[in-house]
């Protein structure tokens, strides 16, 4: 069986600080995408976005786009968001691990954003949790 690309992202991501990236799969195109910040693992409660949890955040794969999966941190066309892209193999991990590796974007002109990107850092490869603790999320 064939699998969509998009099964490269799901499951539980951790980065070296501690930030937790859960995907889980709606479709071949579609996922929900939840942000954990350390120590207690609780989402961000996102000020530009009227306080809404960074819990079940639309994400979307275009294939004919490229091969990066977009978190929606905004409202759908607002263009807050989260850029993942999957790399097998990832060769700036010390054990070269399959990683998804984040990047954030946004329009130009919304540059009143710029003092919510801490909430996302560091913007270091994510790992996959193979461990127990993901019955956390």
């Amino acid at each position: 069986m064939i699998k969509s690309y998009i099964d490269n992202y799901i499951g539980e991501w951790e980065n070296e600080a501690g930030n937790v990236i859960v995907i889980k799969k709606i479709d071949d195109e579609s996922a929900f995408a939840s942000f954990f910040s350390p120590p207690n693992y609780l989402p961000v409660y996102r000020p530009w976005c009227g306080e809404k949890p960074s819990i079940d955040m639309l994400a979307k794969y275009r294939s004919e786009e490229g091969p990066g999966l977009v978190v929606e941190l905004w409202e759908v066309g607002k263009g807050f968001q989260l850029d993942l892209s999957f790399v097998p193999g990832y060769i700036l991990d010390e054990l070269q691990r399959d990683s998804i590796v984040p990047a954030l974007c946004r329009y130009e002109k919304d540059d009143f954003l710029d003092e919510y990107y801490h909430y996302f850092e560091p913007l270091k490869h994510y790992i996959k949790n193979d461990s127990e603790q993901s019955a956390l999320y």
